[in-house]
C-alpha cells in the first residue's frame, strides 16, 4: 500500500513539477475568458397594485428578505426658502411615528426582530428600506408599509430632529472636504437649486404640517418603485403586499422642472482660509451627463488620468514619484438630469500646494496632447469588463439598480450593451474626449488652506499663487445664517 502511495505522490510531483516549469512569470498565467450576462430587467419587474412598479428576486440562500421603497422625491425638490426640509423628513419619517404607532414602538419592534428599517434622502430620490427574516417577514411589511404611507410627523420627534439638524449646521465648517466640495460646486453651477443650502431660519420655519403636505404629494404609487429580494415565493409576496397597497391612492405628480443654465465662472484660483497645515485642492469645471454618448469614453480616460487608483497617471505622479499626497486623483462625477463635475484632486502640504497642482495640470495637458499607451489602454477597458459583474453579485442591489434606470428613464439594456461601448473606446476617442471635456480655459482652482504658507509655496515651486491664475479670496460662509464671516 505505501508504494502504491508513494507511486501516486512521484506522479504528482513530476507533473506539477512540469507545469510550473512551463511558467516563468505571473504574466505567464493563462485564464478562460470570463463569460457573464447580465439579468435581463423585464424578467423582474412586476406591476402591484394601484400601478406600483416593482423589481423582485426568490433568493432562497439565506432565511432573510429585503424591501426597499425608492421614491421620486429629493432635495432638489424643496421649494425654495424651505431648505432643510429633506433633513428633517429623513430624521422624522420613522422617529415620528405613524397614525396609530408611535416611533418609539416601531423602532423598538424592529429591534426585537432582529431587522433593520432605515431612510434616507438623497438628491433626487429617498429610499425606504427593509430587513428582517423570513420568518417575520409579515409583521416586517406591515410595519414597512405603515411607515411609508401613514407617517404622522410627531411633533416631539419633530423637534428633535430639527435641533440635531441645527446642531448640525454648526459643524458645517469644521471639515476642509466638506467646505471644498460644497465650494466648488456654487462656484461652477452658480445660484441654483443644486447649491441652496439649508439655514437656522429654514429649519425653524419648517412645520410638521409641511412634511405631511411633501409626503402627500411625492408618497404615491405612482412615484414609488419597490425592490424586494430574499426567502419568499415571488406570487406571495405580491400577493401580501397588495392587502397593504389596495386602498393606497395618490394623485398624478408633477415632478419640478429645473434650469440647465449654469454660469462661466472667471478662471483662475479661488482661495478659502482656514488656518490648516494642509491644503485641500479641486481644479477643473462642469463635466458631462451620464447619459452622454461619450460617457464611456471619458470613463476609460479618466481612468487613465487620476481615476484608477496607483495605476492612473496623476497617483504615479503626486504621490508614487513625488511623494506629496496620499489623496489625489482626478473624478467625473455624475448626477440625474445635470452636468456633473470634472475635477483633479489632492490634499497635500501647504508648501507643495502650488506644486502639486502644477502636476497635474500638467497631466490635463499631456492627455490631451498625446495618445495614451496600450498598455494604459488595456488596464483600463479590462478594468471595466472585469468588474462589471461585480455589480450583480447581490440580489437587492440588481433590484435597486434595476429601479434606478427606470425611475431616471434610462434604457432598460443599459448594462447589456454597456461593455461592449467600453470595447468600443480607442486611443483615438480617449484623446477626442480628454480634448473634448479637459477644457484648461475654463478651469477654475478651489483650494482650502492656509494662505501665506501656501502662497509662498517652496522649492520645487515658488509662490504666488497668482502664477497659476487670477486670486479671488472667497470668504467662508456662516451656515447658521448664510452670512460671509469677515
Amino acid at each position: 500500500m505505501k508504494k502504491i502511495f508513494s507511486l501516486i505522490f512521484g506522479v504528482c510531483v513530476l507533473v506539477l513539477a512540469s507545469g510550473l516549469a512551463q511558467i516563468q512569470k505571473p504574466g505567464d498565467l493563462k485564464y478562460p475568458v470570463l463569460k457573464y450576462d447580465p439579468p435581463d430587467p423585464k424578467a423582474f419587474r412586476t406591476v402591484l397594485a394601484g400601478g406600483l412598479r416593482a423589481y423582485v428576486q426568490e433568493d432562497h440562500s439565506l432565511p432573510a428578505v429585503n424591501i426597499s421603497a425608492l421614491v421620486n422625491f429629493g432635495s432638489l425638490y424643496v421649494p425654495e426658502g424651505m431648505e432643510g426640509l429633506d433633513s428633517l423628513l429623513s430624521g422624522a419619517l420613522i422617529r415620528g411615528g405613524t397614525k396609530t404607532r408611535e416611533g418609539t414602538a416601531v423602532e423598538e419592534r424592529i429591534d426585537f426582530l432582529g431587522g433593520l428599517l432605515n431612510f434616507t434622502v438623497g438628491e433626487r430620490t429617498s429610499s425606504l428600506t427593509l430587513s428582517v427574516l423570513s420568518k417575520d417577514l409579515d409583521e416586517g411589511l406591515a410595519l414597512f408599509f405603515d411607515v411609508l404611507m401613514n407617517p404622522e410627523f410627531r411633533e416631539e420627534p419633530f423637534a428633535l430632529a430639527k435641533a440635531r439638524a441645527i446642531e448640525q449646521l454648526r459643524q458645517a465648517n469644521d471639515q476642509p472636504g466638506g467646505i471644498l466640495s460644497r465650494e466648488y460646486e456654487k462656484i461652477l453651477y452658480g445660484t441654483h437649486a443644486l447649491t441652496r443650502r439649508a439655514m437656522k431660519k429654514t429649519y425653524e420655519n419648517i412645520t410638521s404640517a409641511d412634511l405631511k403636505a411633501v409626503h402627500s404629494q411625492y408618497f404615491v404609487p405612482k412615484n414609488i418603485i419597490l425592490t424586494a429580494s430574499g426567502d419568499f415565493v415571488k406570487a406571495d409576496l405580491a400577493a401580501k403586499i397588495n392587502t397593504f397597497i389596495r386602498a393606497w391612492k395618490g394623485k398624478d405628480v408633477k415632478i419640478p422642472v429645473f434650469s440647465k443654465a449654469f454660469p462661466t465662472p472667471e478662471p483662475g484660483v479661488y482661495f478659502i482660509q482656514k488656518p490648516i497645515n494642509q491644503g485641500y485642492i479641486s481644479l477643473g469645471h462642469l463635466g458631462l451627463e451620464d447619459t452622454d454618448p461619450d460617457y464611456p469614453a471619458v470613463q476609460v480616460m479618466n481612468f487613465i488620468l487620476g481615476g484608477g487608483s496607483f495605476t492612473s497617471r496623476i497617483t504615479t505622479k503626486v504621490r508614487s514619484n513625488e511623494g506629496l499626497s496620499y489623496n489625489q486623483g482626478s473624478r467625473f462625477t455624475t448626477r440625474w438630469g445635470f452636468p456633473g463635475t470634472f475635477a483633479g484632486y489632492v490634499q497635500t502640504k501647504s508648501s507643495t500646494v502650488g506644486y502639486a497642482i502644477s502636476l497635474i495640470e500638467a497631466e490635463f495637458d499631456r492627455i490631451r496632447k498625446e495618445q495614451v499607451s496600450d498598455a494604459e489602454m488595456d488596464t483600463a477597458v479590462n478594468y471595466f469588463i472585469d468588474s462589471f459583474s461585480s455589480q450583480f453579485e447581490m440580489p437587492q442591489g440588481t433590484m435597486n439598480a434595476f429601479a434606478n434606470l427606470e425611475m431616471q428613464g434610462k434604457p432598460m439594456d443599459y448594462y447589456k450593451t454597456y461593455r461592449d461601448k467600453i470595447k468600443a473606446v480607442t486611443k483615438a476617442k480617449v484623446l477626442d474626449v480628454a480634448q473634448k471635456f479637459i477644457r484648461p480655459e475654463k478651469t477654475v482652482i478651489m483650494i482650502v488652506g492656509d494662505f501665506e504658507p501656501c502662497n509662498k509655496g517652496g522649492e520645487k515651486w515658488a509662490g504666488p499663487l497668482e502664477k497659476l491664475g487670477k486670486l479671488h479670496r472667497i470668504n467662508l460662509i456662516d451656515p447658521m445664517t448664510g452670512a460671509e464671516i469677515k
